[in-house]
């Protein structure tokens, strides 16, 4: 396996281990996803490392989709991306994956594509072994429940750290009152109603209609989710 790195040293990321590519047999998509040695500094909405700056996975002249780069925030450190392309590849092929970071910025690794059945294109995540906690923090507890929201009708709890599901709700609950994408598409109007339960709140776009919100009080972090 050949590693390739171009990346400034003062930034210290790296990948932790080599970048997991899967497509099926008669698949035209590679789902990729890497394991950092720490998240990227800005996770809110679209992942970066610098701000205004979108991270993005590239390999194979693959193109990208919406939501583009992504994180689920139990897995802390991986960052999964689909990318369409415009043939088939074999097991055991190599590719060239690229994690951008900035116009003059990314980590390169070139690795052997994994061709996998339909049913597990998506377990990118779980066949890598991403872990619950980035070093040195807290493990990231997977949240099930919904609070309500005017705006959404629902607003999905999806994440606790150092903290309990139970508290995530009841910030989202909190958050549910005033969230609004009519009045404030790109942000949910959060700059207005920043403390919540005594957590204090960021909201993104995710996706296309879609938004992240994260909610952090000292160490302890919950997260949540809306759609439209």
């Amino acid at each position: 396996m050949i590693w390739l790195m171009a990346l400034m040293s003062a930034t210290s990321l790296q990948f932790a281990k080599p970048p997991l590519v899967l497509t099926t047999a008669t698949g035209n998509t590679l789902q990729i996803t890497v394991e950092l040695n720490r998240p990227l500094r800005f996770n809110v909405g679209h992942p970066e490392e610098y701000r205004e700056k979108g991270a993005s996975l590239e390999a194979a002249d693959g193109q990208h989709d919406i939501p583009g780069l992504w994180r689920d925030a139990v897995r802390p450190t991986c960052y999964s991306e689909d990318l369409y392309v415009e043939r088939t590849f074999v097991a055991g092929e190599p590719v060239e994956v690229s994690l951008v970071l900035s116009e003059t910025e990314k980590l390169t690794a070139t690795v052997p594509v994994t061709v996998v059945e339909s049913k597990d294109i998506f377990r990118g995540r779980a066949l890598l072994g991403c872990p619950s906690r980035a070093p040195g923090e807290a493990r990231v507890k997977r949240c099930r429940g919904r609070a309500p929201a005017r705006a959404f009708g629902v607003i999905g709890t999806d994440s606790a750290q150092g903290t309990s599901c139970a508290t995530a709700r009841r910030v989202m609950t909190s958050v549910g009152r005033w969230a609004s994408s009519s009045r404030c598409f790109r942000d949910l109007c959060v700059r207005k109603h920043r403390m919540n339960a005594g957590y204090r709140c960021e909201a993104a776009l995710s996706g296309e209609a879609a938004w992240e919100i994260v909610c952090r009080r000292g160490k302890k972090v919950v997260t949540g989710s809306a759609s439209e």
